[in-house]
């Protein structure tokens, strides 16, 4: 990752996150959406090659493949928020990953890891206790899928117990 990259993903999500806090309608929500919540508890993370014991996952099912390896290696955190694919197309995209114990993005979905990534590292069983809550048998995004919960974390915050340190 380079602090160019960031920078360019911090202020697409910062120019997302201005659009959304004119059209927004509940001005008592915490977040106007998932970019501002991003912007406020994301951590950046570097990319490093695809572990040996790890296989790359189906292409855009990124939710899934980060939720089904984060629940079989314990060692290894499910982390959403989003990512830059690369430099020529310097879009942030909503994605998931995966973190390593020193907080490094290992990326299952893309080909060519991301040149950034800023995202919020989630604890395991508070997302399969958030997922069965659910009673979806999708891997859907706990972010982008949360109109589910009517927008609870968008509201309400993420709670503390929810968060990987």
């Amino acid at each position: 990752m380079t602090n160019n990259s960031l920078t360019h993903l911090k202020s697409d999500l910062e120019a997302q996150v201005k659009i959304r806090r004119q059209l927004h309608r509940y001005p008592e929500w915490k977040y106007c959406g998932f970019a501002e919540l991003v912007l406020d508890l994301g951590q950046p993370m570097t990319a490093v090659p695809l572990p040996p014991y790890l296989d790359l996952g189906l292409p855009k099912y990124c939710y899934r493949n980060a939720q089904q390896l984060a629940f079989k290696h314990t060692t290894l955190t499910y982390v959403e928020g989003f990512a830059l694919s690369s430099d020529d197309l310097p879009i942030a995209m909503p994605h998931a990953w995966l973190a390593n114990d020193k907080g490094e993005a290992i990326e299952l979905t893309w080909e060519a890891p991301g040149t950034a990534y800023l995202g919020i590292p989630l604890e395991t069983q508070w997302v399969k206790s958030f997922l069965k809550q659910r009673k979806c048998k999708d891997e859907l995004s706990i972010f982008n899928g949360n109109y589910l919960e009517e927008f609870s974390l968008l509201k309400d915050d993420i709670p503390q117990e929810a968060i990987a340190s």
